[in-house]
């Protein structure tokens, strides 16, 4: 039996994937969360479960705390539901060590085929977000840019491309207003632009960022 953690903020939306996963028999359902909290204290039990999680979880979400997650449960095997490419996006950038991703919309054979792949040791992604990187093959060059940034570096470029301010990315990230500024140079000067502004013009035009999540 593989043993699953649904780790979702919609009550309605574990319901509805319990009854899909109840079906099949070769999977149990050992905890329904709906906070990051409680997925911290339920994966001391199950270090070696599939976590089922959305991308917009509740609780103590941050980068730093998804890391620390991660780094302290390595078999934990992450299956993201994103609302969102932008949601994919800030996972695959700052939280390598997620094993698929799906959208919202996908189909219950889409989830349970994500399952069996991660299982088998394979990476599993999306066929919606296959062919939106397949329909801009623009943005794959203009993302190749970004490779020489570290992923702390890419974290900030994120936040920053969001019109995020520097002391909510510092509490975001549990480091301070000058280390933020320290990176924000640092991406400056990698990328050769000379502020904010063109990070941003410069992020959505790679799809690092979303027009449509910008901070107002």
């Amino acid at each position: 039996m593989t043993p699953i953690i649904l780790a979702i903020s919609s009550g309605l939306v574990r319901a509805g994937m319990e009854h899909v996963l109840a079906e099949q028999s070769n999977y149990q359902i050992c905890a329904s969360v709906g906070t990051f909290n409680e997925l911290r204290q339920v994966a001391r039990d199950y270090p070696y479960a599939t976590v089922v999680l959305c991308s917009q979880l509740s609780g103590d979400a941050t980068i730093e705390s998804w890391r620390r997650l991660v780094k302290r449960y390595p078999d934990l095997l992450l299956l993201l539901w994103g609302r969102s490419f932008q949601d994919v996006l800030d996972f695959q950038c700052s939280i390598s060590q997620v094993d698929a991703y799906l959208l919202e919309h996908c189909s219950c054979q889409e989830l349970l085929d994500a399952m069996v792949s991660i299982r088998a040791g394979q990476m599993y992604v999306a066929s919606a977000v296959a062919e939106y990187f397949a329909r801009n093959p623009r943005k794959q060059e203009q993302r190749q840019l970004f490779e020489q940034l570290s992923e702390r570096e890419m974290q900030v470029t994120q936040m920053l491309g969001r019109g995020i301010r520097v002391a909510e990315i510092a509490k975001h990230l549990n480091i301070s207003t000058k280390t933020v500024n320290t990176f924000r140079y640092r991406i400056f000067d990698k990328l050769g632009i000379s502020g904010d502004v063109a990070l941003s013009h410069v992020a959505i035009r790679a799809g690092i960022v979303d027009i449509m999540n910008l901070e107002t």
